[in-house]
């Protein structure tokens, strides 16, 4: 079956910063049996309550997996 999985890293001053994303993802594998399909990566602006803007990277892991991850 295939399934997606989101990971976002909730504030960083660093557009290009997936280090943290990576390691959620290469955790997750390490604890599921699944097959990656494919990995989308995507970086996004927001506005603080302050009113400046900091990044919200994420990434969709496209996987198959069995029924119960």
């Amino acid at each position: 079956m295939i399934k997606v999985k989101t990971f976002v890293v909730k504030n960083s001053n660093n557009p290009l910063h997936h280090e943290k994303l990576d390691n959620a993802i290469n955790k997750f594998l390490t604890e599921n049996n699944v097959e990656v399909v494919d990995i989308k990566y995507s970086t996004a602006m927001a506005p603080s309550a302050q009113g400046d803007f900091f990044w919200k990277p994420s990434a969709l892991l496209i996987y198959k997996g069995q029924d119960n991850v």
